[in-house]
């Protein structure tokens, strides 16, 4: 703590008044009293709000659980009616179609074929007591669909059987009875007909799409614009009941009803799936709304509850307030309350009467103070000049000083100082010891503050330098592409802290668009100037129409030989032609690129991976070629961007990238680099990192 000069004519009196004041009560500082009573009963609210929320929680899942049992419940009594209508179609065409009666018992197999196609059914066989085939169409498997037992159990009993079959193939309702148009039992025609509409009508009732699986999750039929393999997530056969899939940025709701005494030795599954998006959002947007209710109206009844008891109790915690300042030694303290009738009143005026004896006593003892005062006033002066021309160090040597000084004053009996030359004789000596330790200590600040002068100069040297090798990286990045409907390129540079000579390019070549980025690894000054040589070089190759790997390759052999000090240097070179959408590339130390193909879509374009240039002359670079999708935004980022980290050690990273731009709801090439801009300014925080940063975006439309 700093001590004023002026103060030390009071020390005494300040400690002895701190002493005294420390056997008095003070007040705690905690929660005063009405904060205490407001706070015990917002807990109360809380806990009965936070009861009433985890019953109503409770209901919605009992809700829930109801609403699906019955939604089960429906698709089974649905899908059985279904089952019952078909059958009685296939019983309709049996015994109301006299041409297929008439083709049947002839054995014509081409009529009975044509008048099957007619009516729907998928195939028919006529078979006797000894389950011979006398017609089956369309091959002799219709024959086999039902065993002997049950042919024998029909012609005995003079009934009809119906089932459902599934196999591989798909499933199909299966009808069996006697022959019609025979006066006795002999023959049993079985017919098939394929269970898709059934699967149609029952889609179009539950809006959605409909599969008949195995429980294995193996598909035997199928309706509907959803494929199984968006659906196959929300399909659990251990547990039957409503699913749900979160599947490219839409919501599907899975109901799975299990087909019971179906199939022998797997268990058969009728999945409904039904995309649920709205209702998804809508359910989402009413739970926001009532938890915002719910804290809005916390937040009312909180601010009530301490309205009320600040009202009803803050006229106690002033007085307590004030009469902890006055046990404190303060006197400039108003009390508030005494014109009141009640109990706060009268503490008030008894506060008061303690008061008025309390500065009563303070002024008495501050004319005592303010005689030593006088006396002191020389020596005080002088030591505030040489206050004034000390640093913190001998500010704080000077307090040591001025505690020395007191020591020296004599005191009278009863605490009272007295009037003495030698306090003025120990305040000279000690300002004489002062001065020749402040001539000392000038005579260092002068040679530092010449190693400073020097130092500063070559700082001014390398500053030039370094503004000079700026101006040339920025020269000679592109303005920009002439404009295009089809076409948009523009690049971002954000200098870092120490140049590295990063640099982003692009022309028209013919119908192509050639782009060019490089960065060195490490970084540096003489680092950067590499790139800025190779950035010719490879300008110069592509403008002649070699290919992407040809350019990195020929640039290798040239980088290699030049380079001396063994960097790393990554560099990329790409062709978009406009016109057959075809990007080709070859990238060597640069990240892949990102992809943008419609909002929220942003993909990795996969790399032939290139070692780093200017290690190896000999090696050979391959390219990537890829379809460019129209309209499309590409992002080219360099290392330096990518894995920057910032003053509180975070990188930037790929997968923050990523998240970016999935979240833009421009794709246009100003409002991807605006984004990306604004992106890593706040990643660093105001703070520069060390390598430049750097990207190049392109976007192609129709």
């Amino acid at each position: 703590m700093t001590v004023g000069v002026g103060d030390v004519g009071s020390t005494r009196q300040a400690a002895a008044a701190g002493a005294a004041s420390a056997m008095r009560p003070r007040f705690s500082g905690g929660p005063v009293l009405w904060q205490r009573c407001a706070i015990a009963a917002i807990v109360v609210l809380l806990l009965g709000v936070g009861g009433t929320v985890a019953l109503g929680l409770v209901r919605v899942h009992h809700d829930q659980e109801r609403e699906v049992d019955e939604k089960s419940r429906f698709v089974a009594r649905l899908w059985n009616k279904l089952i019952d209508q078909g059958n009685a179609r296939t019983e309709e065409a049996l015994t109301g179609d006299l041409t297929l009666l008439r083709a049947v018992d002839s054995g014509d197999t081409a009529a009975v074929r044509d008048r099957i196609d007619q009516s729907g059914i998928a195939s028919l066989a006529v078979v006797d007591a000894a389950t011979q085939p006398l017609i089956a169409v369309p091959n002799a498997a219709a024959a086999t669909v039902i065993s002997a037992q049950r042919v024998g159990q029909i012609l005995s009993q003079n009934v009809k059987y119906s089932d459902c079959i599934f196999e591989k193939d798909g499933a199909r309702l299966v009808l069996a009875m006697p022959m019609p148009g025979r006066a006795t039992a002999d023959r049993v025609v079985i017919a098939t007909r394929p269970i898709d509409s059934l699967l149609g009508a029952l889609a179009g009732v539950m809006d959605g799409s409909v599969f008949i699986v195995t429980g294995k999750g193996i598909v035997l039929g199928r309706v509907g614009a959803l494929a199984w393999d968006d659906v196959r997530a929300g399909f659990d056969p251990a547990l039957p009941g409503m699913g749900r899939v979160d599947s490219n940025a839409r919501v599907l709701g899975v109901l799975n009803v299990r087909l019971p005494d179906i199939a022998e030795d797997d268990s058969i599954f009728l999945v409904v799936a039904r995309e649920t998006s709205l209702s998804d959002m809508a359910d989402t947007l009413s739970r926001t709304v009532a938890v915002g209710l719910i804290l809005l109206l916390l937040l009312a009844g909180g601010a009530a509850l301490v309205w009320y008891h600040r009202r009803a109790f803050g006229p106690f915690n002033e007085l307590v307030t004030a009469l902890s300042a006055v046990a404190d030694g303060e006197t400039a303290v108003a009390v508030p309350g005494g014109e009141r009738r009640d109990e706060i009143g009268q503490i008030a005026r008894t506060l008061q009467v303690f008061l008025n004896r309390s500065r009563a006593m303070h002024h008495g003892e501050g004319r005592r103070a303010r005689q030593w005062n006088r006396q002191q006033v020389f020596i005080r002066r002088q030591m505030l000049r040489m206050a004034e021309t000390l640093p913190e160090e001998g500010r704080r040597e000077l307090l040591a000083d001025l505690e020395r000084i007191e020591a020296a004053v004599p005191t009278r009996p009863g605490g009272q100082i007295a009037d003495d030359a030698g306090t003025l004789a120990v305040a000279f000596e000690v300002m004489a010891e002062r001065v020749g330790q402040q001539h000392g200590a000038m005579d260092r600040m002068l040679c530092q503050l010449q190693a400073a002068l020097n130092t500063k100069t070559e700082l001014v040297e390398l500053q030039k330098q370094f503004e000079i090798a700026r101006k040339m990286q920025q020269s000679i990045l592109p303005v920009g592409l002439p404009v295009r409907d089809d076409l948009q390129a523009h690049g971002l540079l954000v200098p870092g802290a120490e140049f590295d000579g990063a640099f982003y390019d692009f022309f028209i070549n013919g119908d192509d668009l050639v782009i060019i980025m490089g960065q060195v690894e490490g970084g540096g000054l003489a680092a950067g100037f590499l790139t800025v040589a190779a950035r010719a070089a490879v300008r110069v190759l592509a403008g002649s129409g070699l290919g992407p790997a040809d350019c990195l390759t020929a640039a290798n052999r040239l980088l290699t030989g030049d380079n001396a000090t063994g960097v790393e240097i990554g560099l990329l070179v790409g062709i978009i032609n406009v016109r057959s959408r075809r990007f080709a590339f070859s990238a060597a130390g640069i990240p892949e690129p990102f992809l943008l193909r419609r909002l929220g879509d942003v993909i990795d374009v996969a790399t032939q991976v290139n070692l780093p240039l200017g290690i190896d002359a000999q090696m050979v670079m391959v390219e990537t070629v890829t379809e460019f999708p129209v309209p499309g935004t590409l992002l080219i980022c360099g290392s330096g961007l990518l894995d920057a980290v910032n003053g509180f050690g975070v990188a930037f990273s790929r997968a923050h990238m990523t998240s970016i731009l999935s979240d833009l709801d421009d794709l246009s090439v100003d409002r991807v680099l605006a984004t990306v801009a604004s992106a890593v300014a706040e990643h660093a925080g105001g703070v520069a990192v060390p390598r430049d940063r750097i990207c190049l975006a392109v976007r192609v439309r129709s």
